[in-house]
């Protein structure tokens, strides 16, 4: 129910960030961002980036996340170009010094399965999403070698630079940010719904409405989950009985629903039928939970697994920094007046 969205394979995204794909032709001159002529980008230790190659880049990055690149402003479009050919350039070092790192076929077939499994994709799923991004299985498959090669190699470079995070780090951690481990109210609930498009006439309004009423009263004396498995025509209701589990007050579902289960007490339905935007629901709450603060022995784990990938961050960052400084690279394209800021890292979400 959260959000009824279809869940996109991007594929290439969880071997990489797109923006880093290189293409392997070199091709023509073009004009580069902003509308500068240049046929080279950057060099890295005398290594061509060629425009070309950026832009190819930049539209790789804005395909995987099922964007145009049209849809990035104009004024934005050297920030993200210059962010990009950062991320390339410290491509080109890292793939280089990693070049000789080995990796087996079998270790690269077995991780291209994993992807593919936790996405539940066919192979057939993956050639389609792959070919909207101008990719083959063969060249993700040369991608996520060139990407085992890059983790082992910067995992030898930083081994014994990112200590484990102490006790102490964990708890002061904890401490100074109390709204990470706050949990809101919540209410478990199960819904019968009956679906409509935002196009729907409104006879077919009416008759959903008719279906939806007639399924309140039935609620209120048959067992729900039976009644969900028989009427409902959310996918998966049948085997759930249209038990949604627990959800906050903001941001799991559409206002109109959260809206109505709230106000129900524990074990009510409602006295009539909620309209969202996905159809008509017929809700029951099945529990409650008040707001309540996770213990920090639970919230440890997450903390020490949050405060490990930062210190590993930290160290790479600093790797790359070192690498940079050492490298011959220039720059053929104007940095942009305003830096996009740095991304925050996330923070270990509260456990549900």
């Amino acid at each position: 129910m959260k959000n009824h969205r279809s869940q996109c394979l991007a594929i290439a995204v969880s071997i990489a960030t797109a923006a880093f794909a290189v293409a392997e032709s070199k091709p023509a001159a073009a004009k580069g961002p902003g509308g500068l002529s240049v046929e080279i980008a950057a060099t890295v230790n005398g290594e061509a980036i060629t425009n070309a190659e950026l832009e190819q880049a930049f539209e790789r990055a804005a395909k995987s996340r099922n964007m145009s690149v049209d849809a990035v402003p104009p004024e934005q479009r050297a920030g993200v170009m210059r962010m990009i050919l950062d991320d390339m350039i410290n491509e080109r070092l890292v793939t280089k010094a990693a070049s000789k790192v080995k990796v087996e076929p079998a270790a690269v077939d077995a991780e291209f399965e994993k992807i593919r499994e936790a996405r539940k994709a066919t192979v057939e799923d993956v050639k389609k999403e792959l070919a909207g991004m101008g990719m083959t299985i063969e060249s993700l498959k040369a991608d996520i070698a060139k990407r085992m090669q890059q983790r082992q190699w910067v995992d030898d470079q930083i081994k014994g630079k990112a200590a484990d995070p102490t006790e102490s780090d964990s708890k002061e951690f904890y401490q100074k940010n109390p709204q990470h481990f706050e949990q809101p109210e919540q209410v478990r609930a199960s819904h019968i719904l009956f679906r409509l498009t935002p196009d729907a006439s409104p006879e077919k309004v009416t008759e959903a409405l008719k279906k939806a009423e007639t399924a309140v009263t039935r609620a209120k004396k048959e067992d729900f989950g039976k009644l969900a498995g028989e009427l409902s025509e959310e996918p998966g209701a049948k085997e759930r009985g249209g038990d949604l589990s627990f959800f906050p007050r903001k941001g799991a579902m559409v206002e109109p629903f959260a809206e109505a289960a709230f106000k129900l007490k524990k074990d009510e339905v409602s006295a009539e039928p909620v309209r969202s935007e996905f159809g008509y629901h017929v809700i029951k709450v099945t529990d409650r939970k008040e707001p309540s603060k996770q213990a920090f022995e639970e919230a440890k784990p997450q903390i020490v697994a949050f405060l490990s990938r930062e210190k590993k961050r930290v160290a790479i960052d600093s790797m790359i920094a070192e690498m940079r400084q050492k490298a011959e690279v220039k720059l053929n394209i104007a940095a942009p007046e305003a830096p996009a800021p740095a991304p925050v890292p996330a923070q270990p979400a509260p456990k549900k």
